[in-house]
């Protein structure tokens, strides 16, 4: 299982881990109708991608969130916050949807 952390110091706003999402899933090497390198910052381009990548097939992902204080960001009281959920939303349908998948939410100090 391929293990993937994205850690929310390391983005300014949602555009840039959008950016490392692509990178990291390696969804920015792909040649579509869309534009790879960010998912156009959709989460419905990022479904389909996570879907045709890690749902359908066998490959499994372990998405690791350190530092995404989920119960803030779920009150929505930024745009960044708003589109974080988006995000958030999407990767708790993805492993619902295809149990093989794992998401975790951890904090700096959960790390040992």
């Amino acid at each position: 299982m391929k293990k993937i952390i994205f850690n929310k110091k390391d983005y300014k706003n949602y555009q840039d881990m959008y950016k490392d999402m692509a990178i990291k899933t390696g969804a920015n090497k792909i040649e579509d109708y869309f534009d790879t390198s960010n998912y156009e910052y959709d989460p419905n381009i990022l479904w389909e991608c996570l879907e045709c990548d890690f749902g359908f097939t066998k490959n499994s992902i372990n998405i690791v969130l350190l530092n995404f204080d989920k119960e803030k960001i779920k009150l929505q009281k930024t745009y960044d916050d708003y589109e974080y959920n988006l995000v958030l939303e999407i990767f708790e349908e993805f492993v619902e949807k295809y149990p093989n998948n794992k998401l975790e939410f951890r904090m700096d100090e959960d790390k040992k």
